[in-house]
């Protein structure tokens, strides 16, 4: 088991042979469900957009027996919790107050980078709709905050482990850091990040921390093909295309993930292992070699020696 600040990489292992496939992956499964229900740990899946975070959480759940817990409702991504059926409608109330709230606020970005390419820079209707997005900015924020805490504050009262698609501190260090401070101007003000400080402060410190988190990166070019793939409602334009403001935010975003660890551990939000998944090389999804070689990384860091026999 880690001694914590450890950060692995994930490598496909090129010895495995087609023959050796089977035995290789379910045993790593096998172990992994052994541990994973006799020690509760949380496991954190944090990314930028389209990088395949929900996909791996939903692999977590059904091929280890964890709990997962995903932060967008639509077709296949829907809450699984074992055994505790009376959590869903509480968290499937929040999840699409979050979905209708990030509707809006991709409306209010493109909205505001129409009228920065229409209008005079002291123009009424440009300052209205940049007083919009500033609103915008910081309602996500209080939504994903308010379904974050909502999923933490269950995880100690789940049977198992629990995998989770994305967390407070990625909503922080991350996204809050891109609109703030990498926009052409401040999409969040620094009034609304302090309010969000203060909510991270006063509501989260308390609260379970991961065990692992788990970081997949990827260059912008592939996370822009899985958007586009994907097809969500709220990431499309009415001409098919991924909308401006989108491609704009997951383009700031990925520096900022490339610096997430580090900030997280700085200000002493984690100190636990983490591992790290290039998803432009190990397609977890559709290449079962990968699958294998990330399900062995989270029991390297996760499973001690003695325990995996």
């Amino acid at each position: 088991m880690s001694d914590g600040n450890i950060t692995l990489e994930v490598q496909e292992d090129l010895t495995i042979r087609r023959h050796e496939i089977a035995n290789r992956l379910t045993n790593v499964e096998r172990r992994l469900l052994t541990y994973l229900s006799r020690h509760q740990t949380l496991i954190a899946c944090v990314g930028n957009i389209g990088a395949g975070k929900s996909s791996l959480v939903k692999l977590l759940a059904y091929n280890t027996g964890m709990n997962a817990l995903f932060e967008l409702p639509d077709d296949g991504f829907e809450d699984h919790v074992v055994n505790n059926a009376s959590l869903f409608p509480l968290l499937a109330t929040a999840k699409h107050s979050a979905k209708r709230t990030l509707g809006r606020y991709y409306g209010a970005i493109n909205d505001f980078i129409a009228h920065q390419q229409r209008d005079a820079a002291d123009s009424p209707a440009l300052r209205a709709s940049r007083t919009h997005l500033e609103q915008a900015a910081l309602d996500i924020q209080h939504a994903y905050l308010d379904l974050r805490k909502m999923q933490l504050q269950a995880v100690p009262h789940l049977q198992s482990s629990t995998c989770i698609d994305g967390s407070p501190l990625a909503d922080r260090f991350a996204f809050c850091e891109v609109l703030h401070r990498d926009m052409d101007v401040p999409y969040l003000t620094a009034d609304a990040l302090q309010v969000i400080d203060g909510r991270l402060d006063a509501e989260f410190r308390s609260l379970v921390r991961p065990g692992l988190i788990v970081l997949l990166k990827s260059p912008v070019e592939y996370l822009l093909r899985n958007i586009g793939d994907r097809q969500r409602a709220e990431e499309q334009s009415e001409t098919a295309e991924i909308p401006e403001g989108l491609l704009r935010l997951v383009t700031a975003l990925n520096p900022r993930y490339d610096e997430f660890i580090t900030n997280v551990r700085a200000n002493g939000w984690y100190r636990g292992p983490v591992l790290e998944i290039d998803v432009s090389k190990i397609d977890f999804v559709s290449n079962v070699r990968h699958l294998i070689a990330v399900y062995e990384g989270i029991e390297a860091l996760l499973v001690p020696k003695e325990f995996r026999g």
